[in-house]
């Protein structure tokens, strides 16, 4: 997974909204921590996973959880996911990292408009900011989106051309 290297040699990885923990074997970091609002599911990955601390939580419920490196991807922009909570949930991923650290997170079209929000959050909480707009197919139901979103991932031409579905964040030095 991109960018992931990132993680390396570092404390504390947190996976926000981890779901099934499938990116835990990206993570680098000494110890991992994995947050979703899905009991059923977090314990399903956890059994999987015993060395994985847990949260069950919505992101702007985690005001006391903190690392080095936070994830959050395909979360802000899932069906459960409500939009109007996308500003709040980017604060409450930034909150989550330490001195230092790093946020990676991705947002779809559907919380374009609270862009520039995001940016000043951000601006204001790190040192770099890298951000790309990617993603310019998308499927009419979320049954196809596993297939389109791997088609973009063997062919990376799929994730450019005209506009785009989702704006990815990487953003180190967290001060």
């Amino acid at each position: 997974m991109r960018d992931m290297g990132l993680s390396e040699a570092r404390e504390i990885g947190i996976d926000a909204g981890c779901g099934h923990m499938e990116n835990k074997r990206w993570f680098r970091t000494k110890r991992y921590i994995g947050i979703d609002v899905d009991r059923e599911r977090l314990a399903a990955a956890q059994a999987k996973h015993p060395d994985a601390e847990t949260i069950c939580a919505k992101l702007e419920e985690t005001s006391d959880v903190t690392g080095d490196f936070v994830l959050c991807v395909q979360v802000m922009n899932n069906r459960y996911f409500d939009v109007a909570d996308t500003v709040a949930g980017t604060e409450a991923l930034i909150r989550m990292v330490r001195p230092g650290g790093v946020l990676i997170f991705n947002i779809s079209k559907r919380a374009f408009s609270f862009e520039e929000d995001i940016f000043a959050l951000l601006k204001r909480s790190f040192d770099t900011i890298k951000i790309e707009r990617y993603g310019a197919l998308s499927a009419p139901s979320t049954v196809f989106s596993p297939i389109i979103a791997g088609l973009m991932y063997l062919f990376p031409v799929l994730r450019k051309g005209r506009g785009y579905q989702k704006i990815y964040y990487v953003c180190q030095g967290r001060h």
